[in-house]
């Protein structure tokens, strides 16, 4: 493969790198050739997606390897790619919009989709103040405090929308599914209580952020299935993990979510490791 010997030639005559660098530059290149199960041909980069590069950061991250050890292998593609370029051996680099995990980032954690299915199925005959929570939090990916600020004049059940009031006061509707409409109408319509809010102590005033999420935590502590950290916001991380694994773009997720930036949605694609190879393996004829 002349492309990447020329390329590892380069970098030691002209960018005077180091034999330890050139060394880390040649393995990350063969790393990736060998799963993508490139042969000795003429420029093979030229094959490559978008696609390919997520799932291959996927397969490096189920590995074990550290975010830096991830990020430092993408770095040295995107290089060769840059090379690549600047030489006319393809048009464009096609690490430019890969997410590459940053040095020290956390993988957001989130539940099985199966468990949640499981739980929010079972609460679905009798709707409790908090599986209605759980469900609400689950099916839309709101706030917690967004999910205590909802009224009852923000609930349009005639288009299945709801009203949410996102940080810095800024408002978005998100979608009901049917399933959901059902269970708040029956939620609302057994419940003893008679306050603007759709969450609510006894005496009508709305529930405090910290008791939803010792409601969410205990009822959450009590189902299998459930370890780690057991908050609303894990349900939210659960959502867009799930959206993203059925081929939601990010996007819809960040829409959804209530995002200033694609950037705060972008974490999410970390959590798709099997999806991610799953894709490889459907989408490439060597695979």
């Amino acid at each position: 493969m002349m492309e990447r010997s020329d390329f590892i030639d380069f970098l030691g005559v002209q960018k005077r790198y180091s034999e330890r660098t050139l060394a880390i530059y040649n393995h990350a290149i063969t790393d990736f050739y060998n799963f993508m199960g490139f042969q000795d041909e003429d420029n093979p980069m030229k094959q490559v997606a978008l696609t390919h590069l997520r799932a291959y950061t996927g397969s490096l991250l189920e590995q074990g390897l550290s975010a830096a050890t991830v990020y430092q292998r993408l770095s040295a593609l995107s290089s060769y790619c840059n090379y690549l370029v600047k030489k006319e051996k393809i048009r464009d680099n096609p690490l430019k919009l890969l997410v590459r995990p940053k040095k020290g980032s956390r993988i957001p954690e989130f539940y099985p989709e199966e468990r949640i299915n499981n739980l929010i199925d079972s609460s679905e005959t009798s709707p409790t103040q908090v599986s209605m929570m759980i469900h609400l939090l689950y099916a839309t990916g709101i706030r917690r405090a967004e999910l205590a600020g909802i009224r009852m004049e923000d609930l349009d059940f005639y288009r299945s929308l709801l009203r949410v009031r996102g940080k810095g006061n800024k408002e978005r509707d998100v979608p009901l599914g049917r399933g959901l409409v059902r269970d708040l109408q029956q939620f609302i319509a057994n419940r003893n209580v008679n306050s603007p809010w759709l969450f609510c102590r006894k005496n009508g005033e709305p529930m405090a952020l910290t008791t939803i999420s010792k409601m969410v935590h205990r009822e959450l502590s009590g189902e299998p299935g459930f370890t780690g950290k057991k908050s609303p916001h894990v349900l939210r991380h659960s959502l867009a993990t799930h959206l993203l694994n059925r081929g939601a773009d990010l996007n819809s997720i960040k829409e959804l979510l209530g995002h200033d930036s694609l950037a705060a949605t972008q974490v999410y694609t970390h959590n798709s490791f099997e999806t991610l190879k799953k894709v490889y393996k459907k989408a490439h004829p060597r695979a």
